[in-house]
């Protein structure tokens, strides 16, 4: 997970997830373009935003 983290999305995918967005006839706020942003959505969505900000800190290696 800290790899994908570091390295981003598959730009092909990314651009699809985009595409898909801007001609969405009911638009949504968010649009996740992999699995692993579909977990951190739901984590965000569940999770204090002490517990989520921790574990993306820990996820780029930034916590002490």
């Amino acid at each position: 997970m800290a790899e994908g983290v570091r390295g981003g999305g598959e730009p092909a995918l990314v651009a699809k997830v985009i595409a898909a967005a801007a001609t969405d006839a009911k638009p949504t706020l968010r649009y996740a373009a992999s699995a692993m942003a579909r977990r951190a959505g739901m984590l965000h969505r569940f999770a204090p935003a002490q517990v989520f900000d921790k574990q993306i800190r820990e996820l780029d290696e930034l916590a002490g």
